[in-house]
């Protein structure tokens, strides 16, 4: 819960991806409250109260999980509404910002996100913006198993990291106000 606020104000990108993380513990741990509150609420360095708002949360997560049919996979509704605006954000970068380092840092990941819709098999992906995410936790649910990476794949997930965290920064430059509004969005 700390966590996910912290992240999700400071960089959406990065809280996209420690959600993902947080729904995989959570079915990892079977979905047992008892489990989660021994496992991870109980590590927390946090007075009581916080303990109890962090549990609290868990259990709402848990809760969401199986009631929206994802006990075993899949992401959260208010994770995908959250894809859903970064993804019209990404767009009103490419179109209507006509930001030109973003478009150059796109360009250069299409190709691989072209390539990681090809590898999904058959997963169902909502947007570019769903795919590069899942691309890059995919990625890094394989260095943390410590599988061999190849060269290109790095090189690759290195470009859709790179435009990712490009959206991520405009991103909260436009929720904190800073960034300017093109005369076509007034």
């Amino acid at each position: 819960m700390l966590i996910a606020q912290a992240k999700r104000k400071e960089n959406i990108i990065e809280y996209l991806l420690y959600m993902y993380q947080i729904e995989d513990i959570i079915r990892s741990l079977g979905m047992d409250m008892d489990r989660i509150k021994e496992v991870i609420v109980d590590g927390f360095d946090q007075p009581e109260e916080v303990k109890k708002q962090i549990y609290q949360w868990y259990i709402d997560l848990t809760e969401s999980l199986i009631r929206e049919g994802k006990s075993r996979s899949g992401h959260l509704d208010l994770l995908i509404k959250e894809v859903e605006d970064v993804q019209a954000f990404h767009t009103k970068l490419l179109t209507i910002y006509q930001d030109k380092k973003y478009q150059k840092i796109y360009e250069a990941a299409k190709p691989i996100l072209k390539e990681l819709v090809m590898r999904s098999g058959g997963k169902k992906l909502i947007n570019e913006i769903d795919v590069a995410i899942n691309g890059v936790y995919g990625y890094l649910v394989l260095k943390l198993k410590k599988v061999e990476i190849s060269e290109a794949t790095q090189s690759g997930i290195s470009k859709v990291k790179d435009m990712l965290a490009y959206l991520a920064l405009q991103y909260r430059l436009k929720e904190e106000g800073k960034l300017p509004l093109s005369s076509n969005e007034n």
